[in-house]
């Protein structure tokens, strides 16, 4: 009897030139930062929130109650991958590699989203036992919000994990425009009328993901009907449960820090720390955001070709990530003006951002692993390389909050995904047959980390100092247009 869960010989949608060698290896970036770019404008909805409210939102609420807000954002993330239960990273694969296909993924974004809902449901209620001595603040109704609004945000999750599998990457963007920007437009314009707190703005949050988990069921239920084989549902728990330590720990990377600087350095430290690692860890959203992109294309290679697509992407997507790290380390001292006031000492932050854009260099060499480790099904390590990553990083945070302040804590995240880039190369030699020459990204990588700490270090006041950074800065549009140039006329 044929085993259901072996991969498909068809894989769903058809990639094109899958499978042809090297004409599949020389087009994958083009099909990664083609779709990735439309993949990406889903990452530019909370980029583009950030822009637009908090700017507004710090102002109004004070560093006390946006410290609250950046507390409830980490519950939000969190919750919603404790919650599902790792199916987002299972539902993309399954609906590619798995013989039940389009529809088995459907039915995957229905059970797991109900599972999830109950599970975050019960989570709320318990709030009040385990609130203050976890999150290091007292528990209050916006923080109930928070967790709300991690099952809508799981619920979305699921729904976008299916649409790439079917190659929609309209749907996906408006989803997370839904929830990343109407969400926070919501919770301004409650602040703004109310003249409230926290609670308010969380409220508003809470109603744009709810929006997005709706959006995103009926989204999944178009074109077919969930139909799954027997023993799917638990298959793909085996693949996506390993994967919840993992998804919690790169998440943290960022939100552990807040909490760090939260509890050390008081709330009003986590909140200006969550807009130094906003800015920094934007290169990283973005190449996150290539990755719903990427990760089909790696699926789809025939395996025999794996390698050499995976070479020739990582290598173009670690560029790329490179000169917008760089760009945004030289332009740091300007975001932060426009995104914080003056009470949050944003000249202060310069710093931090720029340590941080070194993660978002790194984690291309994670990702590019990573990849591999999910097609071979056997995730199982990650459950404990990513935690012990995430360790090392607080723990060195945490060593040096009293002594360095915020800059230092700062420095968590790039050495957690330093930590993450060595565990998941490790790993993918023990369980995927695909190797691939991760030196392709040595210059990548090193030129962003030389670029990025320039950002951080250069001086920004004064005519000459400014003049530097912004023809450093030209410099990096340039390169960056010249690359997209490459890959796409090559």
């Amino acid at each position: 009897m044929t085993d259901p869960h072996t991969p498909a010989t068809t894989p769903l949608p058809a990639q094109p030139n899958a499978g042809d060698g090297a004409a599949s290896a020389a087009g994958a970036s083009k099909d990664v930062l083609g779709r990735g770019s439309l993949y990406t404008i889903a990452s530019a909805a909370p980029i583009l929130a950030a822009v637009l409210v908090t700017p507004f939102v710090t102002r109004l609420l004070g560093a006390a109650e946006y410290g609250v807000v950046a507390i409830a954002l980490q519950v939000v993330q969190v919750g919603a991958m404790v919650g599902g239960l790792g199916m987002a990273a299972s539902i993309t694969r399954h609906g590619i590699m798995e013989r039940s296909g389009a529809d088995g993924a459907r039915a995957l974004v229905l059970r797991g989203s109900a599972i999830s809902t109950a599970l975050l449901v019960i989570a709320m209620l318990a709030g009040p036992l385990w609130g203050e001595p976890v999150l290091g603040t007292p528990w209050r109704a916006g923080l109930a919000f928070a967790v709300i609004a991690a099952a809508g945000f799981g619920t979305m999750l699921n729904a976008q994990s299916f649409l790439r599998v079917l190659d929609r990457p309209v749907p996906f963007v408006a989803l997370s425009t839904v929830a990343t920007l109407g969400g926070p437009a919501i919770g301004l314009l409650l602040v703004l009328f109310r003249g409230s707190d926290a609670n308010d703005y969380l409220f508003g949050l809470m109603a744009g993901y709810l929006l997005a988990g709706i959006g995103g069921i009926a989204l999944s239920l178009r074109g077919g009907r969930p139909r799954g084989e027997p023993g799917d549902f638990s298959h793909a728990l085996k693949v996506g449960l390993p994967a919840v330590p993992h998804l919690v720990a790169l998440f943290l990377a960022q939100g552990a820090l807040v909490l760090v600087a939260a509890r050390y350095l008081g709330t009003a430290a986590g909140g200006r720390l969550q807009i130094a690692l906003l800015i920094g860890g934007a290169p990283a959203m973005i190449t996150s955001a290539l990755n719903n992109a990427w990760a089909p294309v790696i699926y789809r290679t025939s395996a025999e070709h794996r390698g050499a697509a995976l070479e020739s992407t990582a290598k173009d997507v670690a560029g790329v990530t490179a000169v917008l790290a760089g760009g945004v380390a030289l332009l740091s001292p300007w975001v932060l003006q426009i995104l914080a006031p003056a009470s949050f000492g944003p000249s202060e932050l310069v710093v931090a951002v720029g340590i941080t854009t070194v993660g978002s260099v790194i984690s291309v060499a994670y990702l590019a692993n990573v990849h591999l480790v999910f097609a071979s099904s056997r995730s199982t390590g990650l459950a404990f390389a990513s935690p012990i990553s995430l360790a090392v990083g607080v723990l060195i945070s945490l060593g040096v909050a009293q002594v360095g302040g915020l800059t230092a804590v700062a420095a968590g995240f790039p050495i957690t995904y330093l930590c993450l880039a060595i565990g998941t190369a490790l790993l993918r030699r023990r369980v995927s047959p695909t190797s691939w020459r991760e030196a392709v990204l040595t210059g990548p990588v090193l030129g962003g980390i030389v670029i990025c700490g320039l950002g951080a270090t250069l001086p920004f006041t004064g005519a000459l100092w400014i003049t530097v950074r912004l023809v450093l800065a030209v410099a990096l549009g340039g390169l960056f247009l010249l690359l997209v140039r490459r890959i796409f006329t090559r």
